[in-house]
């Protein structure tokens, strides 16, 4: 009797072992083939949608294969089995046939995308450890932002608390290591965050670039955000649509808390994905929010940014703009347009009389996302009176002051623009760190950088006379590369810009 009962439990072990490894290998099979064929997709959709036990799961499964089986040929091959998260478990790296027109990381995927239809829910982090979350991977915060992790006797479990004091702070949870990781068999789930205090924050999700490689600029590549009060299901439930998310969800990188805006702390308690939303449960209508920009998309394509200048070294800007025959794009505060004493105006419309483009840049200069709504609407509605009032001029291109962007400062430009560009940077000359220091060269070494690691689109000021006096080098240095310098709009390709020349 002892020994039939201690053995019971293996072999129910050993059972749901061989489900799952079916489970597994079907799984994969179809997620290959969803992504080659419409009825694949459809069937797979149904199945998502019931919800079933796993043994009868296996048995659609495979009716569904012997279905679709002869509309693609070979198995997946596997790259890799490297081991890349923290707690050993393997993450091999799975790409359909080698002659795929499309580069391979394209329908990347490792062993956990393989599972994540099957899990509901897909529980990402709990907190339990302060060096990674429940997948394995890293979790922590970037910007010194305080992080204190505990176990959390009232509810059970654990908790990460914050302790925000800027909106450039932020929290990362990743669901990868290396690669990019597959949330296309989610996409019509939701995100479900359990947190208690403070619900002035934004929520992430942040997509890899291109070739799904941390090393390559940017990274990630661009991400969507949405306001967590908006979201709110009682006290202390978020639930978000991940169809919110208006990014490529087959190269996902993290989850992400920032653009906190009140002085309290955030404790969060569990992120998950589930199928599902509790009885009463409801959302809001997605808000548009614009397009975050990091990249240039035209092919050999390379744009500098300019940001805040001073007005006396403007000419020589100028200069050399006109004798290295490029064209640029300068973002342009209002409040300075509106000072008679900078001569701003009259660098700006000499600027856009030479075909530079100038755009949004806040009225202030402050960071907006920490400011109250009314306030980022007016840091907005100001700076496009002073183009229309100073400069005649309208536009749809806006970048953050520091970079610093959130939800609401989204929500709120898209309110008052149509389809705005928030342009940020994949080449940051780091100017703002080491123009006026003793080694001024050091912002030709992070250009640079930048520039070898795939950036295409700078940020740069005309604020010290270093940065300047480099100008003439960064430029000369993208032309060696091969790329050609353009305005932002054009290396968009944006079909309002104007034509290249």
């Amino acid at each position: 009797m002892d020994t039939a009962e201690s053995s019971e439990p293996s072999r129910l072990q050993r059972l749901k072992q061989s489900v799952d490894a079916v489970l597994l290998s079907l799984e994969i099979k179809l997620v290959r083939f969803e992504q080659r064929s419409p009825t694949a997709r459809r069937i797979t959709r149904f199945l998502d949608s019931l919800a079933l036990p796993n043994m009868m799961l296996v048995f659609l499964l495979l009716a569904s294969l012997f279905t679709i089986v002869s509309a693609a040929g070979g198995d997946p091959v596997i790259v890799n089995s490297n081991v890349t998260n923290v707690d050993k478990r393997p993450s091999a790296q799975l790409i359909a046939s080698p002659d795929a027109t499309t580069p391979s990381v394209q329908y990347g995927m490792n062993l956990m995308e393989a599972q994540l239809r099957y899990r509901d829910p897909f529980v990402i982090d709990t907190f339990e450890y302060s060096d990674r979350n429940d997948l394995g991977f890293w979790h922590g915060s970037g910007e010194n932002l305080d992080v204190h992790y505990g176990v959390d006797r009232r509810r059970g479990g654990h908790y990460a608390r914050l302790y925000p004091k800027d909106p450039d702070q932020n929290f990362h949870s990743q669901v990868s290591a290396v690669h990019c990781t597959n949330f296309m068999p989610f996409r019509e789930r939701y995100l479900h965050v359990v947190f208690s205090g403070s619900n002035k924050f934004s929520i992430s999700l942040n997509q890899n670039n291109f070739e799904c490689r941390p090393g390559r600029n940017p990274y990630p590549a661009t991400w969507d955000t949405v306001e967590a009060r908006r979201y709110l299901s009682g006290k202390n439930d978020i639930y978000v649509p991940m169809s919110h998310f208006a990014i490529d969800l087959s190269k996902i990188v993290s989850v992400s808390f920032n653009g906190f805006y009140s002085g309290e702390s955030v404790t969060l308690h569990r992120i998950e994905i589930v199928r599902v939303l509790p009885t009463g449960a409801s959302v809001p209508l997605k808000l548009p929010n614009g397009q975050m920009i990091l990249k240039c998309s035209r092919p050999n394509s390379f744009a500098f940014g300019i940001d805040d200048g001073q007005p006396r070294f403007a000419q020589e800007v100028m200069n050399i703009l006109e004798e290295e025959k490029v064209l640029v794009t300068f973002f342009v505060v209002g409040q300075g347009l509106r000072d008679k004493e900078t001569n701003f105006t009259q660098v700006y419309r000499e600027m856009l009389r030479r075909g530079h483009q100038v755009a949004l840049h806040s009225n202030t200069h402050q960071k907006m996302e920490a400011l109250d709504d009314e306030d980022i609407e007016d840091e907005i509605l100001e700076n496009i009176d002073a183009f229309k009032d100073h400069l005649g001029i309208q536009s749809r291109y806006f970048r953050p002051p520091y970079g610093t962007i959130g939800a609401r400062t989204r929500q709120i430009l898209a309110a008052r623009l149509l389809d705005p560009y928030i342009v940020n940077w994949s080449v940051d000359v780091e100017d703002w760190l080491w123009a006026d220091t003793d080694t001024p060269e050091r912002q030709i070494e992070a250009f640079t950088r930048d520039i070898t690691k795939g950036g295409n689109l700078a940020v740069m000021h005309y604020l010290s006379p270093s940065t300047v006096a480099y100008f003439r080098q960064f430029i000369h240095t993208v032309k060696s590369a091969g790329m050609n310098i353009m305005r932002i709009d054009q290396c968009l390709e944006d079909p309002n810009a104007p034509p290249l020349k």
